[in-house]
């Protein structure tokens, strides 16, 4: 059954791709912006103000650049990859943002500190706890989320 947390992560997902195809251009950008924050990640140069840079950086590039005139096609789908991208990041960060704690030699998610509604949520959903064991497991994607340098809670 899906919990609020889910609902919320699928919600990101949905809103990236729906506005993906209604910006267009400007979305392939923030898109891109995604992937550049995952590559600057890997170089420990990760956190809320690296991914507000780089996104207002390539908005502003996006909408300053004379770009050739694209097909519509191409434009929506060019949108749709970086909404979808843009989405999917939210939704893996909604997923596997919420505090952790180390238990002996093993790692659980979530913290039992957490307010009673909000462990409730995320133990629940049946895609959090993967997430996060997905997250922790693959290292360029444990930068990229901030959980490498995360103190357990």
């Amino acid at each position: 059954m899906l919990t609020w947390v889910d609902l919320l992560a699928l919600f990101s997902l949905a809103l990236g791709i729906a506005l993906g195809y209604r910006g267009g251009l400007p979305l392939a950008f923030a898109g891109l912006g995604v992937l550049l924050y995952l590559l600057l990640a890997q170089l420990s140069l990760s956190g809320p103000w690296w991914g507000l840079g780089l996104g207002l950086l390539l908005g502003l590039l996006g909408k300053s650049l004379p770009l050739p005139p694209l097909s519509q096609g191409l434009e929506a789908f060019l949108g749709t990859l970086g909404g979808f991208l843009v989405g999917f990041f939210l939704a893996l960060a909604l997923w596997a943002g919420f505090p952790w704690e180390a238990v002996g030699a093993t790692l659980r998610y979530p913290s039992v500190n957490l307010p009673t509604p909000v462990y409730q949520g995320v133990s629940e959903s049946p895609f959090a706890r993967e997430v996060f064991r997905l997250a922790w497991q693959t290292p360029w994607l444990r930068k990229a989320l901030a959980l490498e340098g995360q103190h357990p809670r």
